[in-house]
């Protein structure tokens, strides 16, 4: 229903008050419908499109029978029953419920039973009657009692029987059946009222004939209410020590339905004249004084079916049209005229209430008479000084009170444009007028004279205060827009904002009480307290941002107060317990009561709201003006307190699949979209629920969801899942448990434990192959390589045995033949000889070389027994020492730089023995981790510096060669000399070119180091 409508409807009720205010029966049936709200669902809320059923299950959930099938009703949406497999409901015709169960009657026959265990079937039988079923009851006994089209039936838990000739029921039909409080059973035939006493087994006529009764009901006084559904009549049946009286009337419109609520009155369904109501009726004759609540007061339809109370006191009907609410009315309407809009509101100190509207003159209300006073609209702004004159400013000018009657004091100032509305005002001690010009600024009225006042900023924002106040001592509060509040006492002024710790926006309310200044705005409320500003935490839920109004309101025993807060989005209620919680702890999130979230303030959008919205007048109560006119509330009158929302979780989806919310589920690998449907049953207020959800295992923290009332989660991980739900109704108190959906989504298949292992294996299994192949393919170029470097070698060997070797030893036979033709013991001979013997000992070597490069006769398997032979060899032939020292666990080195280390090794060591002239040689071998490294030494005459460059010594080819080869395999040289110390030479190459395979003491190193959380490049 639309703001609009509701307005309508309410002033629709208060004609009626007028209408029967003649009797005192009137006036209290009056004053009930005077109370109660209006909302209605038709098929475009998507809700039902008539509705012939209606009951209440133990859980809070709303049932409706309708044409379609059955409906479960949160207060909030509308959910199809979806009867298991292949079975349709049709048309419902009447509903029972019983504990956790509900009672399905049907309309072509049969029952159905739906529990938290699901559906139960009862079909048409020898013992439960064809047609449809009009109506269900319980007895005291448990057993269930149905009126069908076909007879009187009875289930006892376990079977069904036919009540007929020996219960002594007469006829073939039952139309209505009912059970009374004394245990009573009542039923009508086609014809006959009948009665059952309590445990009797036969039936009593009650001698009233009937025709197709409807309904029957039991009045708060023990009588018994019936209708007719075509004739238009009601009986009255009272049955007191066994004697039964009985009383009829005729209506002009057939009543299909009757109710007595909790505070006893009737409530009537009609067929063609909406609901009509009685206030506690005592006699049939009440019923003259009924009113009517129809089409054109905003019902869904004049034709009603079925009504019920629910559990918190609403009024539900079921029409032909849709559903309609009548919940209990927070706020009264103040009677002024209909229509009237954007109210500034001020309350005197004789109990009168003060109003100017925007679009009607200004009204005066007083013991419920209302005056209409001289000022003309527009009235936008009005204020009491600390003497009691009421105060009204407009486009017309500045008005004050003479009495009961308003008069003008003074024009606008002369530089007052059309759109310079009076924002605010306030009058000090002095007894100056000052007043706030919509985009003009703030005026003080002195002695008739309109003086300016220059703006606290140069920002455009700031040019005129938006609310004003006097406190009890005459000093000025003045609240501007963007978080700045300004007090002026004599020629002083002070500013609060951000600096003392006040973040509001725009100041738009300003109250005084004690030594409390309570400053409202757009972003919550709080007070100061002597020269500090203290913020109350207030829930962040959206409900109070935007303050227009704070009232402050005693407790009945002056110890402490309650505070009213109006804004944006309705009326609350901070009680002065929860306010002492908020004084002690400044960290206390506080609580509330929500009053009306519906009717919100007025909006006008060409004219500026008047500050501030509510007042509270001289008898107590408290006066809004909210978008739908101006109404109050007692805050004296006892409110019921409510207790926190059952919440509930409907239903999950999992892909678009429905999956079970009860025990722990387990859905299916991979599931990408889950659904999870939650609710709140508040059947009076759920516009007013706010929910909050986390998944554990996902959330970080609660989420705040508002009203939405769905949770969407999308590409879940496996794993463990734990959501939890709650929701805080009209009073911020929450669900007294959470509701919980577990469950678990089992990994993909790739993702199983198993399938890894198997994976895995099988990319280990690949990877291996990959390397066994790229090792054997570089097995392959390292064997081509070293079949080239032996082939290279052998050829070398051969030119060098063919041509070299062979041509010295020719020479040397030459000149071996020389020497013979020398006479022996000549010194020429014996030179000769010695020279010999030298050209011998080179061939001999030369040989060896050849044979070396043709064989490869060291064994370099071990590569420091290679050099360790290689200088015990060179020890045994001069007075130089040879020591060899091998550091870490040797590991064998790639052949290719095994050899070329060697012959590096090979040449130091020689170079060192023959031309250093040392006395010790020394060999370092170290096999690192990080690094292999080897280093020859000697403490001979050491290398002249200019042969140390890579280059080395021109036509020699010792040095140059060793550079040359440790850049084949990627390592470094270093040659270092001193002709006091001798010469070094340290080849080193990463392990990792190195090495076949990691050394023991490498992985050691690794693992120590990931120990201690290092990352150091292996």
């Amino acid at each position: 229903m639309t703001p609009h409508s509701m307005s309508s409807t309410r002033w629709r009720l208060a004609a009626i008050v007028l209408a029967l205010a003649f009797s005192g029966a009137a006036h209290a049936q009056v004053r009930s419908l005077d109370q109660l709200e209006h909302r209605r669902w038709v098929a475009a809320d998507g809700g039902p499109s008539q509705v012939g059923a209606i009951a209440q299950t133990r859980d809070g959930y709303l049932w409706l029978g309708t044409n379609e099938s059955l409906f479960r009703f949160d207060g909030f949406r509308f959910v199809r029953y979806e009867a298991p497999g292949l079975n349709t409901l049709g048309i419902v015709a009447s509903l029972l419920a019983v504990d956790d169960e509900l009672w399905v009657g049907l309309r072509f026959g049969g029952v159905r039973v739906i529990g938290p265990r699901g559906m139960r079937e009862h079909p048409p039988g020898p013992n439960l009657p064809e047609g449809a079923i009009y109506s269900l009851a319980r007895d005291r006994t448990g057993a269930i009692w149905i009126a069908a089209d076909d007879g009187l039936a009875r289930y006892n838990g376990a079977d069904w029987e036919l009540v007929s000739a020996r219960w002594h029921f007469p006829g073939k039909k039952a139309r209505a059946v009912f059970v009374d409080g004394g245990g009573t059973v009542w039923v009508a035939n086609e014809n006959r009222l009948l009665y059952l006493p309590k445990g009797e087994r036969h039936f009593i006529d009650s001698g009233l004939a009937v025709d197709w009764v409807s309904q029957i009901a039991q009045a708060p006084d023990g009588a018994i209410w019936l209708t007719e559904r075509y004739s238009g009549k009601i009986h009255r049946v009272v049955l007191l020590d066994g004697h039964l009286t009985y009383s009829s009337l005729t209506t002009g419109t057939p009543a299909i339905g009757l109710l007595f609520d909790r505070s006893g009155g009737l409530w009537l369904s009609t067929t063609g004249n909406g609901v009509q109501y009685v206030a506690k009726p005592t006699s049939i004759g009440a019923l003259d004084s009924r009113a009517s609540f129809t089409a054109r007061d905003g019902l869904s339809s004049d034709f009603i079916w079925k009504m019920l109370e629910d559990g918190e006191g609403n009024l539900w009907v079921g029409s032909n049209g849709g559903l309609d609410r009548f919940p209990q009315r927070a706020l009264m309407p103040a009677g002024f005229p209909p229509g009237s809009l954007n109210f500034a509101l001020v309350a005197g100190n004789d109990g009168s209430l003060w109003a100017g509207p925007s679009n009607r003159p200004a009204m005066r209300l007083m013991d419920g008479a209302m005056d209409v006073l001289d000022m003309p609209a527009p009235v936008s702004c009005a204020m009491r000084d600390l003497e009691g004159t009421i105060w009204m400013g407009g486009p017309s000018g500045i008005w004050r009170s003479r009495g009961a009657h308003l008069e003008k004091f003074a024009g606008l100032p002369p530089a007052a444009l059309a759109e310079s509305w009076v924002r605010a005002m306030a009058r000090d001690a002095a007894g100056d007028l000052w007043v706030s010009f919509n985009r003009l600024g703030l005026f003080r009225l002195h002695d008739g004279v309109w003086i300016a006042t220059p703006p606290p900023s140069p920002s455009a924002n700031q040019r005129m205060p938006v609310t004003a106040s006097a406190d009890a001592k005459g000093r000025l509060w003045f609240g501007y827009r963007d978080n700045l509040l300004v007090t002026r006492e004599g020629d002083g002024e002070k500013r609060w904002g951000q600096a003392d710790g006040m973040d509001i926006g725009h100041v738009t309310a300003i109250t005084h009480h004690g030594q409390r200044t309570w400053v409202g705005g757009q972003r919550g409320i709080g007070y100061i307290d002597g020269e500090r500003y203290h913020a109350l935490r207030l829930p962040d839920n959206g409900l109070f941002a935007n303050i227009y109004a704070i009232i402050v309101v005693p407790l009945k025993d002056g110890s402490s107060d309650d505070l009213w807060v109006h804004s944006r989005s309705g009326i609350f209620q901070l009680t002065a317990a929860e306010l002492a919680r908020a004084y002690a702890a400044a960290d206390y999130r506080i609580g509330y009561r929500s009053y009306d979230l519906m009717g919100g303030l007025a909006n006008d959008p060409y004219q500026v709201l008047p500050l501030p919205t509510a007042v509270r007048s001289g008898d107590g109560r408290l006066w809004f003006s909210t978008s739908n006119g101006v109404a109050w509330i007692d805050p004296e009158r006892p409110r019921p307190e409510l207790a926190g929302p059952t919440v509930l979780i409907e239903s999950v989806h999992v892909d678009g699949v429905r999956a079970a919310s009860g025990a722990p589920a387990l859905l299916s690998a991979g599931a990408q979209r889950i659904v999870i449907d939650y609710t709140a049953l508040s059947l009076s207020a759920p516009e007013r629920l706010n929910f909050r959800y986390r998944l554990d295992g996902y959330d970080a923290g609660w989420q705040d969801a508002g009203r939405q009332r769905e949770a969407v989660y999308t590409g879940l991980n496996a794993g463990k899942y734990r959501f939890r739900v709650l929701a805080h109704n009209q009073d911020g108190l929450p669900s007294s448990r959470e509701a919980v959906f577990e469950f678990s989504i089992p990994p993909a298949l790739y993702r199983q434990p198993l399938f890894l292992l198997l994976a895995g294996a099988l990319a280990f299994a690949a990877l291996w192959t990959l390397y066994r192949i790229n090792m054997r393919r570089a097995a392959e170029r390292l064997r081509e390589r070293i079949e080239e470097r032996h082939s290279e070698r052998e050829r070398i060997a051969r030119d060098l045995h063919d041509t070299l070797l062979q041509g010295v030893h020719g020479l040397i036979l030459r000149f071996q033949a020389i020497v013979y033709t020398i006479p022996a013991g000549s010194p020429a001979r014996r030179s000769l000889e010695e020279a010999l013997d030298r050209a011998d000992e080179v061939l001999i070597e030369g040989r060896d070389r050849v044979r070396d490069l043709r064989t490869g006769a060291v064994d370099l398997s071990e590569l420091h027994d290679a050099l360790a032979a290689l200088g015990a060899d060179l020890e045994q032939k001069g007075s130089t020492r040879f020591a060899l020292m091998v550091r870490g666990a040797p590991a064998p080195l790639r052949p290719l730089v095994c050899d070329e280390v060697y012959q590096v090794g090979h040449e130091a060591v020689v170079n060192a023995f023959r031309h250093a002239r040392a006395l010790h040689v020394k060999v370092d071998i170290e096999y690192g981790a990080r690094q292999f490294q080897m280093t020859v030494s000697d403490d001979g005459l050491g290398i002249a510096a200019a042969y140390l460059t890579p280059m080395g010594r021109a036509d020699h080819w010792g040095l140059r060669g060793m550079h040359e080869r440790v850049g084949r395999i990627g390592a470094l040289l270093d040659i270092h000399s001193d002709p006091a110390r001798g010469s070094e030479v340290r080849l080193s190459i990463k392990a990792q070119l190195a090495y076949r395979r990691a050394p023991r003491h490498l992985f050691a190193w690794l693992r120590k180091k990931m120990i201690k959380g290092e990352t150091n490049e292996s």
